[in-house]
């Protein structure tokens, strides 16, 4: 059911339009409703607020006991499934056939394959196609074309089948295979709104019209069957008393016995097996779209393993002990720790002194100097200056020594 209570749309244009003003109807279900109304009376708007596509600036929309202006964002596209729309000029994919064309609803909304194969062929057959599931738009005629869109509004199973100017480009006999059509669908329990300015159609369905002017309601031919029902009503006699009828007694329900025979008959669970689900069709179940209430959820209480975070102890390393190895002396370090000696004490040079002015005279080769004047040139070169003016007396002393020594000492 499809109520409008004082329901206005203003669009925020310059002109700030009031395409809806304070409109109330309502809509029952399995009606065949024709709106009825000039260019800018508000019919495009009163189908884009029932279809969720604009939002009222006043009023409220009722749909199956749902608010449509308070639906989730979210929500809106799987509300707005159980509407099927019918266009004009058709809107068909020109390089997609009538199979594909109907097939691409069901894809849209996530529609098994399976599914798929079972529905479009069905749908085609309900409007009078089968056998044109090949045939692409530009192959079929103007009264084919619109069939194949009335099978595809149809293949998801709307509650609701809305047609906007179904017939503005069908002649005449088209126009009233399309319109015997939408009259058997809604027999079918399938509510019918059709928007449409040929009056000829109107008058020949005779059906409910309601027309719009200026976005206002100025007449609509069910409120007026309604009075007149009303008017015909004849007033009861005074002298007659209206008393409600007793309210039945409920009547005990006695199982029957089942024979010991037939009960030995029966099947039991185990042997009794689940028969396969069978596609019914395009069958619009009736969604609770209303507002979800999220239970609260309570904390969690989390426990800390204060052991399990806890780095394990490490072993106590001990410390690392580097052996002490005695190496062997090189030369250098040997010639360096002699001079250390001499220099320290200055006393007269020990064997291993003498040992290595030995190996440096060799080395040294010297033509005409002695191995004793070298070790001693090479000693002073390394001794303080103290050291060297000592050594340069007893050279003078060296000198003062008589002739016969010397004589004895070539000798």
């Amino acid at each position: 059911m499809i109520q409008f209570r004082q329901v206005s749309k203003q669009y925020k244009d310059s002109a700030k339009t009031m395409a809806v003003d304070g409109v109330d109807l309502s809509i029952q279900d399995g009606e065949f409703v024709f709106i009825v109304g000039d260019s800018g009376a508000g019919k495009s708007t009163l189908l884009k607020l029932m279809m969720g596509l604009e939002r009222p600036t006043g009023g409220n929309i009722l749909v199956d006991g749902l608010n449509v202006s308070q639906i989730k964002r979210s929500k809106l596209p799987e509300y707005r499934r159980r509407f099927g729309c019918i266009f004009q000029d058709f809107q068909l994919l020109k390089d997609f056939t009538a199979y594909e064309n109907v097939a691409f609803a069901q894809r849209v909304i996530g529609t098994k394959n399976k599914n798929i194969r079972k529905r479009v062929p069905k749908a085609l057959a309900d409007v009078g196609l089968e056998g044109k599931e090949k045939s692409y738009p530009s192959q079929l005629s103007g009264g084919e074309q619109q069939r194949v869109a009335i099978a595809r509004a149809l293949v998801n199973g709307p509650l609701y089948l809305i047609a906007d100017e179904p017939t503005g480009n069908l002649d005449q006999t088209n126009t009233d295979e399309v319109m015997a059509l939408l009259e058997a669908l809604n027999r079918t329990g399938t509510t019918v709104i059709v928007i449409t300015h040929d009056t000829a159609v109107v008058e020949r369905m005779q059906k409910r019209v309601v027309e719009l002017k200026d976005g206002r309601i100025v007449s609509d031919t069910a409120w007026h069957a309604a009075q007149k029902a009303t008017e015909s009503v004849q007033p009861v006699p005074d002298n007659i008393e209206l008393t409600a009828p007793a309210p039945a007694l409920p009547t005990e329900q006695k199982e029957e016995a089942v024979p010991q025979e037939a009960a030995e008959e029966l099947p039991t669970e185990s042997e009794v097996l689940p028969e396969e689900e069978e596609d019914e069709g395009y069958v619009q179940e009736r969604l609770d779209l209303g507002e979800e209430e999220e239970p609260e959820e309570e904390p969690e209480q989390v426990e800390m393993d204060i052991a399990a975070i806890t780095p394990p102890q490490l072993p106590e390393i001990p410390p690392l002990v580097v052996p002490k190895v005695d190496l062997p002396e090189s030369d250098s370090a040997r010639k360096s720790r002699v001079v250390s000696e001499v220099l320290k004490g200055w006393t007269a040079p020990t064997e291993e002194a003498a040992e290595v002015v030995s190996g440096d005279a060799a080395v040294a080769e010297p033509a005409e100097d002695s191995s004793e004047d070298t070790a001693v040139a090479e000693a002073a070169e390394d001794l303080p200056a103290e050291a060297a003016l000592t050594e340069n007396a007893a050279a003078d002393e060296a000198e003062k020594l008589p002739a016969e020594e010397g004589d004895g000492k070539d000798a």
